[in-house]
């Protein structure tokens, strides 16, 4: 298998180092994985990201000479809110030659959402419609991270419902955003961007795959094949999470393969 989702300490929300991460992928059995550390571009400057990126990519060329006849180690980033100041997100694009860069939307400002959704309180006390109107300023969002921005993997789709409907039990129904999830998957199967199944919903609160199922079927129903999974693990238990399941998921929905990526160009793997 290969786990196209991966952070390490060098994310401000991980402490794994980079030798836990492989020793734990090459124990599970994985035949490569994607460092995929975080660039936020509206906290670069908070969080020092591009002197952690840097040393994500000397770590990682480190981890390539140690490890690189037990497992294949891609480097990658996950690049979010580029659109909040091209100019800065560009310096991260010439640091090295990328194997994979996923994009996501991670925060949104404006209308009482001034942090990254993960850590926002979705509660009750917060009106349902001001929870279906940020899904839809997202969405958007997305759209336009899609139409603007040099990415090759569109990361947790859904990715929000993990704690609006996890965490905070809110209830969101997806069916009202259909046609923004359909011009989503249209954008990306037009231009060649990935659909990343990624599974670190799985055996939390939210237990359910980002897209979920249905969504993916719909996704092969319009022509999509391009598909990447990723654990998106922060500790080192969580790499590869569910990915048996996960195989068997897209099996029955009709897939016959999925793809990992390597100088920016995907390789497709039998399930």
């Amino acid at each position: 298998m290969f786990d196209l989702h991966i952070h390490t300490k060098n994310s401000s929300d991980s402490t794994q180092t980079i030798d836990e991460v492989c020793e734990q992928a090459i124990k599970k059995g994985l035949r490569a994985i994607a460092i995929c550390d975080h660039v936020d571009i509206d906290f670069v400057e908070k969080l020092k990201t591009l002197d952690t990126m840097k040393t994500c990519i000397a770590e990682l060329q480190e981890a390539r000479e140690k490890y690189g006849d037990q497992i294949k180690v891609l480097q990658g980033m996950e690049m979010a809110e580029y659109l909040s100041n091209p100019t800065v997100a560009e310096q991260f694009y010439t640091l090295c030659d990328y194997d994979v860069i996923l994009g996501s939307v991670h925060t949104i400002y404006g209308d009482d959402f001034e942090d990254s959704y993960s850590r926002l309180d979705w509660g009750i006390n917060r009106p349902i419609d001001q929870v279906y109107k940020f899904f839809g300023i997202y969405l958007k969002k997305m759209t336009e991270m899609i139409e603007k921005t040099d990415f090759d993997v569109l990361s947790h789709l859904t990715c929000p419902l993990r704690y609006i409907n996890g965490k905070y039990q809110r209830g969101l129904d997806l069916s009202v955003f259909s046609g923004e999830i359909h011009t989503i998957f249209e954008m990306i199967i037009q231009k060649g961007i990935a659909l990343e199944v990624n599974t670190s919903g799985i055996g939390s609160a939210f237990n359910e795959w980002m897209p979920n199922p249905s969504l993916i079927k719909l996704y092969r129903d319009m022509g999509g094949r391009l598909l990447t999974i990723g654990s998106d693990a922060h500790i080192p238990q969580n790499i590869g999470n569910a990915f048996l399941e996960t195989k068997k998921m897209l099996s029955d929905l009709g897939f016959v393969s999925y793809c990992y990526y390597e100088k920016r160009s995907p390789f497709f793997v039998k399930l």
